[in-house]
C-alpha cells in the first residue's frame, strides 16, 4: 500500500513539474497578454484599462482556444466598420505571444477576440479570429459577417492592409467617396430585390420593400431611412424604374 502511495505521488509530481495541469491557465495567459492590447490601437477605447479585458477557454479538437473579451466605451462606436476592422486586425497583430506553456497536456491557442459594449446591450458586439490580421480577416458584427474587400467603400489609404497613419474616424469625407459607397448600396439592394422576387416575377412591395432596406441597413452599417434614400436617389440618377414607392 505504502509503495502504491508513493508511486502514486511520484506520478503525480512529474505530471506538475511538466506543466501537465489539465486546465488552461487563465490568469499567467492575462498577465502574458494584457500589456499587449495596452500596446495597441484597442486600448484607447478600454472601459476601465486592463480591468475591462477577461479570459476564457473551449476545448476545440484536442486543443484548448483561448478566447478574449474586452468591454470598451461609446467612442469605439463611432468609428466605421473598416475602422473598427483595423482597429482589431492591429490588436491582435501584437498577440503573438507563445501561450502554450500555460495549457498543460493539450495546448492551446488564440480564438477570438470579442468587444462588446461596457453601457448598452443594444449595440452589437464585434468579433474577430485573433490569428488573423493578413487581409483575409473577417469581422463579425453580431451575426452579420464583413470580408475586407466588403468595405471598401469606406476610406482606407493603403486599400489592403491597415495603415499607421489611417484616422479610423475618418468617413467618406468626399464625393468620390460618397457616390462609390452609394452605388455600392444600390447594387447591393438590385440584386437582394432580383433574389427575392425572382427578378421581379413575384414582386410584392409592401413584403419586399421592407425586407430589402432592412437587409441593406443591416450590410452597411446604416439607416433603413438612409438605404431607402440612397436607393431613390441612385434610381432617378441611372434613369431606371425604381421599385419602392417613396
Amino acid at each position: 500500500m505504502k509503495k502504491t502511495l508513493v508511486t502514486l505521488l511520484a506520478l503525480c509530481l512529474a505530471l506538475l513539474f511538466s506543466g501537465c495541469s489539465s486546465k488552461p491557465e487563465l490568469n499567467s495567459i492575462k498577465m502574458e497578454t494584457d500589456s499587449s492590447i495596452e500596446n495597441s490601437k484597442l486600448a484607447d477605447y478600454l472601459a476601465d484599462g486592463t480591468n475591462s479585458i477577461s479570459y476564457s477557454y473551449k476545448e476545440v479538437d484536442d486543443k484548448y482556444k483561448i478566447n478574449v473579451k474586452t468591454k470598451v466605451d461609446n467612442s469605439f462606436y463611432e468609428n466605421n466598420p473598416l475602422g473598427v476592422l483595423n482597429i482589431l486586425s492591429r490588436t491582435v497583430e501584437e498577440m503573438n505571444s507563445d501561450i502554450s506553456d500555460f495549457c498543460g497536456r493539450k495546448g492551446c491557442e488564440f480564438g477570438t477576440l470579442k468587444v462588446i459594449s461596457a453601457t448598452s446591450l443594444k449595440k452589437d458586439p464585434y468579433s474577430l479570429k485573433i490569428d488573423n490580421y493578413d487581409g483575409n480577416e473577417v469581422l463579425v458584427r453580431g451575426d452579420v459577417k464583413y470580408k475586407r474587400e466588403n468595405l471598401t467603400y469606406y476610406k482606407d489609404p493603403e486599400g489592403i492592409l491597415p495603415d499607421p497613419d489611417y484616422n479610423e474616424n475618418e468617413d467618406y469625407d468626399n464625393n468620390d467617396d460618397v457616390l462609390q459607397f452609394d452605388d455600392a448600396v444600390y447594387r447591393y439592394m438590385e440584386d437582394k430585390f432580383d433574389e427575392i422576387t425572382n427578378y421581379g416575377e413575384n414582386y410584392i412591395p409592401e413584403i419586399d420593400d421592407p425586407k430589402v432596406v432592412k437587409a441593406a441597413a443591416i450590410h452597411f452599417d446604416i439607416t433603413e431611412e438612409r438605404a431607402s434614400e440612397i436607393y431613390v436617389n441612385k434610381a432617378v440618377e441611372e434613369g431606371e424604374s425604381y421599385k419602392m414607392e417613396y
